[in-house]
């Protein structure tokens, strides 16, 4: 019975060693036989934020009134939300933000969608209306109006 080809070879042209445990290069071409995990203190505060009970409430709350994504109702697409957003990204703006924002209802594809446009400083907010695109600039403006309609 035929086999699968194992590659234990390091894939540095030439070389002959056995390659790391993490990637497919040999320890003299920069593989690595250890995982590496960069958690920083500021990380795990980060982190923590989601596992208090005042988020796990939120959390609960969003996706029972809004179960569905909001992105993809938005695009005529029926599906099931699994994560809560915070419109505006709290880590760039303080931790009041953690509490004091707008939360969305997304499915993962969306809520990755939304997050890439966040690194270029597009904040955009899926509402019944459509799609509206703010700026981390725009949070006092958008809270004031979602707190005193």
């Amino acid at each position: 019975m035929p086999t699968v080809p194992s590659q234990i070879k390091c894939t540095e042209l030439g070389c002959k060693n056995l390659r790391s445990k993490f990637n497919r290069f040999c320890l003299d071409h920069g593989g690595r036989n250890v995982q590496l995990v960069k958690q920083t203190k500021k990380r795990k505060e980060f982190n923590a934020a989601y596992g208090t009970l005042f988020w796990k409430k939120q959390r609960q709350l969003q996706l029972s009134t809004k179960p569905i994504c909001q992105a993809c109702e938005c695009r005529g697409i029926i599906a099931p939300a699994a994560q809560v957003d915070h419109l505006f990204p709290w880590s760039q703006i303080g931790e009041h933000a953690f509490r004091l924002n707008v939360f969305q209802s997304l499915c993962a594809p969306c809520h990755a969608e939304k997050s890439a446009l966040e690194h270029h400083g597009i904040i955009r907010h899926w509402t019944e209306q459509g799609v509206i695109d703010y700026r981390i600039g725009d949070y006092p403006r958008v809270m004031v109006k979602a707190f005193y309609p």
